[in-house]
């Protein structure tokens, strides 16, 4: 008879579920989310100045700024995602409405030697959004989930339901409970579920957000060069609800099982960030940045919820909720800027960021996060981050564009987790009020195998005379579209 086995939950196999490498990668990636001048010019503002998300960018471009000022912008965020699975196609989508910045500048001429003036900056810009919706649902011929899941109980000698509890208390052992894992005799497990003939669906609900608090100070050397330091306390939190289901096509005594997963994160951290801009020529502006790595404590809980119907009974069964603290240390970043300056006109800018994901980290002080941190050594990469944009003057209005790549955390030339996006915008200056605009299109692409998102192991199938290990690939597009706004007030 099947009971309930009370055995604590180990942190590494909590977390080896719940918290994977591409979670951290999450945690780690910066997609800035600020200004409506910014995002309209593909945030190519490194080197620009006088606007608030530069100083995320680099904040030497505090320096440049002449006047103290004011400026807030809320957002509104539509994400759209198409999935593709064994020849079909599912969608689904998800609307935010965020606060993408808030700001305070303030400038104090000095005049004292080759030191003319110092400003300071103290406000929040988002860094990164993490709203999505996904879905998608196709038929298997040739295996289950569940059998993915009797390589991975081989693998790793999985020999009873104590070792089922021990190795996976909110993913394996339910399953046993609600018998779609069922042993008939000891050592030996079996399964109702067919091996093929299934539906499978799939869904991803995400809400949260990245964003910087900063205390920035810019300096104005003889109106050529310019330097900036920031202390920066970034904060994200995530909640993410995945939903798997299998529905048997031919259904005789087993009708359809789902695992439901929630997982809530959330992290407080510190880095730090320096930056030079120099005007060699008058019609020219160059920048370097140096982001020290992040240093975050995260919190994070999950459980799951399964449920399993056969012709005559059903079952549910709720995992206990586990909860963990680790220590993730983000990649540092090294960026470059450059504006060419069309004397009042306009202006073309530059943006170029490299970033090594391979340098994420997990840690504890009572666990080694051996196996994870190996993971990402072995499936990330270095990558980098290109943005161009412009702005044109015609009296008080401004006209801007600009284009942004982040590249894929498993190399530059790759399309997995890719973004690109389109922008444009305008601005609007009257005495000391500006209202600008900005419209941006997103496209991010990513490509994986529906099993690797529960297990490591593959599941395989006989034709003829040879295995076959199944192929569930998910091709997944997500468009994002954001309309921006920002009001910028000049306080003196």
């Amino acid at each position: 008879m099947k009971k309930t086995l009370l055995i604590i939950i180990l942190l590494g196999s909590v977390l080896a579920k719940a918290q994977n490498a591409i979670d951290l990668y999450e945690f780690s990636s910066v997609i800035y989310q600020g200004t409506a001048k910014s995002a309209a010019m593909g945030n190519a503002i490194g080197a620009v100045g006088q606007d608030f998300s530069a100083i995320s960018i680099n904040p030497a471009s505090l320096g440049l700024f002449r006047r103290s000022s004011f400026v807030f912008t809320p957002a509104l965020y539509l994400s759209s995602t198409v999935s593709k699975y064994q020849g079909s196609n599912g969608d689904d989508r998800a609307i935010k409405m965020p606060i993408n910045n808030i700001g305070l500048t303030w400038t104090s001429e000095i005049n004292d030697g080759s030191l003319k003036s110092v400003s300071f900056a103290l406000g929040m810009n988002r860094t990164n959004n993490y709203t999505f919706n996904s879905y998608l649902s196709g038929d298997n011929r040739h295996t289950s989930l569940v059998d993915a899941y009797f390589s991975e109980m081989e693998a790793n000698n999985i020999n009873s339901a104590n070792d089922l509890y021990d190795f996976s208390p909110n993913n394996l052992y339910p399953l046993w409970y609600t018998y779609v894992i069922d042993s008939i005799a000891p050592d030996y497990y079996t399964t109702y579920v067919p091996a093929g003939g299934l539906n499978q669906q799939r869904g991803v609900v995400k809400r949260g957000k990245a964003n910087e608090l900063s205390f920035s100070a810019g300096f104005n050397f003889n109106e050529k060069w310019f330097l900036g330091i920031g202390l920066n306390v970034p904060h994200f939190n995530r909640d993410m609800t995945t939903e798997y289901k299998e529905t048997n096509l031919y259904p005789d005594k087993f009708r359809n099982w789902s695992q439901q997963e929630v997982i809530t994160s959330s992290g407080w951290g510190v880095n730090a960030k320096i930056g030079v801009i120099v005007f060699p020529v008058k019609w020219l502006r160059l920048g370097a940045t140096f982001h020290t790595p992040t240093i975050y404590r995260v919190d994070a809980s999950w459980y799951t919820n399964t449920f399993s119907r056969f012709n005559n009974n059903s079952y549910s069964y709720q995992s206990e909720t586990g909860t963990y603290t680790y220590t993730l240390t983000t990649p540092y970043r090294l960026g470059a800027n450059a504006a060419v300056i069309f004397g009042n006109f306009g202006m073309i800018t530059a943006d170029y960021e490299y970033i090594d994901y391979t340098n994420i980290r997990a840690s504890a002080h009572n666990y080694k996060f051996t196996h994870l941190n190996n993971d990402i050594d072995a499936r990330f990469n270095s990558t980098s981050n290109i943005r161009i944009g412009t702005e044109w003057r015609y009296q008080n209005l401004c006209f801007r564009g600009g284009y942004a790549f982040y590249g894929s955390p498993y190399g530059f030339n790759d399309d997995r987790l890719r973004t690109n996006s389109y922008s444009c915008g305008l601005g609007y200056t009257y005495h000391d009020f500006t209202i600008d605009l900005a419209y941006v299109l997103s496209r991010r692409t990513n490509t994986y195998q529906l099993y690797s998102e529960y297990t490591l192991y593959p599941a395989v199938y006989h034709e003829g005379d040879q295995d076959v290990v199944d192929d569930t690939k998910v091709k997944e597009t997500t468009n994002i579209n954001q309309l921006v706004v920002s009001f910028k007030f000049r306080l003196d």
